[in-house]
This record gives structure tokens, C-alpha cells and sequence, in this order.
């Protein structure tokens, strides 16, 4: 069976490369630690999904669609949280 997250962390990002890195490492340094991260990369055009595959942290979970806008993106990540708070 597979485990439940307390919490689900949840970030789009739509070229975002330059505070990229420094907000993931920020979320993965939180004391508390039963969260799954998941990170909707939104249709960057930059370095965005270089940096999102380049952490091999377990908690986070990638998904990259074509540019939808915020709102859209939000509410996919809410579909696919599979934590018991968002």
C-alpha cells in the first residue's frame, strides 16, 4: 500500500529558473518532513525542468504540461495531491 503524505506542497512554475532552486531547497529544508512536494512545471520555455530533474528527492513529484495559466495549474495539483491536507 502506498504511504500518504500528512501534507501535499504544491508549486507551479512557469520560468521560474532564477529563484527556482533556492524556493525548492527552502520547501525540502522544512523541519517537518511527511509531505509529498508536487511541482507542475506550467510550460517553461527556460531552464526551469533542467533544474526540476536535476533533485532526486523523493518527496517531489513532477508534472509538465503546455502553458495553462496559473489558476488551471493549481487546480491539477489539487487533483493530483495525494495528501491529506494541501
Amino acid at each position: 500500500m502506498e504511504r500518504v503524505p500528512k501534507v501535499t506542497v504544491l508549486m507551479p512554475v512557469y520560468n521560474g529558473e532564477k529563484y527556482l532552486k533556492e524556493a525548492i531547497d527552502s520547501v525540502l529544508a522544512q523541519t517537518f518532513k511527511d509531505f509529498e512536494f508536487l511541482i507542475i512545471n506550467d510550460g517553461s520555455t527556460d531552464k526551469t525542468q533542467e533544474i526540476l530533474e536535476s533533485y532526486g528527492d523523493t518527496r517531489i513529484r513532477l508534472f509538465r504540461q503546455s502553458n495553462k495559466g496559473l489558476t488551471r495549474s493549481l487546480n491539477k495539483g489539487i487533483q493530483l495531491s495525494s495528501g491529506e491536507y494541501v
